[in-house]
């Protein structure tokens, strides 16, 4: 139903940006960012889950990165400090070995989870930046955010990578043979 402005009743919403709430149309890129880092979040918790008796110590890895994902909304909002989720993004990928090319899908059974995460944070990242270009999120904060995604999405890339390095011979066949289809 028509308001008396001429839009629609329930297609916007309020969104904390850098501090002040704010009202956005519900298809804004600032929604879309929460929804896409949300489904990352959520891609990361499940790909640990499945890790965790096969890898624990890579199951916490993915536990500091997701946890740092989590805390990402926070950073726009500008209720949560930019050096937290850094420093978890940094713990989760310490030490782990630099890729050396590109990782095929289909090594590991979290690969899809992993995959799927990567692309979601690369969909916030260009979400934060038309948000940037529409006004709604200062530049600062915008750059911000995107180098932390970056960080999260090379950090899960690294894991990924590790983690088909180290897959069975087995597991690189089927993953070798999916990627020739």
């Amino acid at each position: 139903m028509p308001s008396a402005g001429g839009s629609c009743i329930g297609l916007e919403t309020e969104a904390m940006i850098a501090g002040r709430l704010v009202r956005l149309p519900k298809h804004s890129p600032v929604i879309e960012f929460y929804g896409a880092v949300e489904e990352a979040e959520a891609l990361i918790a499940r790909a640990r889950l499945q890790l965790e008796p096969r890898d624990p110590a890579m199951a916490e890895r993915l536990y500091r990165l997701q946890r740092a994902v989590r805390l990402l909304p926070g950073v726009l909002a500008g209720m949560v400090d930019p050096r937290e989720p850094q420093r978890l993004i940094e713990e989760a990928g310490e030490g782990l070995e630099k890729p050396g090319g590109w990782s095929l899908t289909g090594c590991t059974p979290e690969d899809p989870d992993i995959v799927l995460a990567m692309t979601r944070l690369r969909a916030g990242d260009r979400h934060i930046a038309r948000a940037h270009d529409e006004g709604h999120v200062p530049r600062e904060l915008a750059q911000l955010l995107s180098l932390l995604l970056e960080a999260a999405s090379y950090t899960l890339y690294t894991i990924h990578w590790s983690l088909c390095s180290r897959a069975p011979s087995s597991q690189k066949l089927v993953a070798r043979s999916i990627a020739e289809l």
